[in-house]
């Protein structure tokens, strides 16, 4: 078994499974320690030495820190001149102080990747709001709640889309969205909400709010979106929304929420876009 000497905080990465690959570099030492010539008719070449467990040491003295870990395979990189000692699972630690702490710290650093591997899966990749699979998750929850009486649906489309991404292109096309995400997920919070990309250039708020308070919020989210324009090299691009909005205990029917305010949109652009319709009664 071989045995290489670290210093302690790679030595502690290498336990803690934030190294994987160990690196040396291309010198005269570790061309003796790793290359083993071969002589095949009578010509010298050589093959770069395996081990299948490597001892990892930090300090000096009897009662050093030691791991044994498994080494998956050696190579040679060329792009970086060395070479790089892939590491498997550790298989003994002796004399670490990390027993407890080490465990601790591998279920803290397994839950913090768990949490962003999930949060990626509910986010849409454009805009970085929630996407429609968690809106559809989290109205699950929100219409059990004991607020389930506030509970709204807000239905945002950007005007004339189709013609943003005929005349200024796709990439344009996604900037708009990307900037609508922006000013929703700050618009939001003061709604006491979510944002959530429904498709397309649709965007769903799920808030909860009462309704004397909701108009005079969604004017002031209006005016936000209208008041900046997204650039382009020929003509910078104006944005407005239409807006539809209906309320939960209208219906007590999570699909009839999302569809009257889906109705709100079509009924805005019906008259005129850039407008807010809101269902305040069946």
């Amino acid at each position: 078994m071989y045995k290489i000497s670290v210093s302690k905080e790679l030595f502690e990465d290498i336990l803690l499974k934030k190294t994987l690959v160990l690196t040396k570099e291309n010198n005269r030492y570790w061309k003796k320690e790793l290359l083993e010539p071969k002589i095949i008719d009578d010509k010298i070449s050589y093959e770069i030495r395996q081990f299948e467990q490597l001892t990892i040491t930090n300090g000096l003295g009897n009662d050093k820190p030691q791991l044994v870990i498994e080494c998956n395979k050696v190579a040679y990189s060329s792009s970086f001149d060395r070479f790089e000692f892939s590491l498997g699972k550790v298989l003994e630690q002796k004399n670490t102080t990390m027993g407890e702490d080490y465990k601790d710290n591998l279920i803290e650093q397994l839950l913090k990747e768990k949490q962003l591997l999930e949060d990626r899966m509910t986010r849409d990749y454009l805009t970085g709001v929630f996407n429609r699979k968690k809106m559809e998750e989290d109205l699950e929850k929100y219409v059990k709640q004991n607020n389930a009486s506030l509970l709204c649906a807000i239905f945002i489309d950007a005007d004339r889309f189709k013609d943003i991404n005929d005349n200024y292109g796709h990439d344009a096309g996604d900037r708009v969205l990307q900037y609508l995400g922006e000013k929703l997920r700050t618009h939001a919070y003061y709604l006491n909400g979510e944002v959530y990309r429904y498709g397309g250039e649709e965007f769903v708020i799920l808030c909860f709010l009462p309704s004397l308070m909701l108009e005079s919020k969604l004017n002031d989210l209006q005016k936000d979106i209208k008041s900046q324009k997204v650039h382009h090299s020929n003509k910078d691009i104006s944005i407005t929304v239409s807006i539809g909005v209906s309320f939960y205990k209208n219906y007590n029917d999570k699909d009839k929420l999302l569809q009257k305010a889906d109705e709100g949109v079509y009924k805005a652009k019906a008259n005129g876009r850039d407008r807010i319709e809101i269902f305040y009664n069946n």
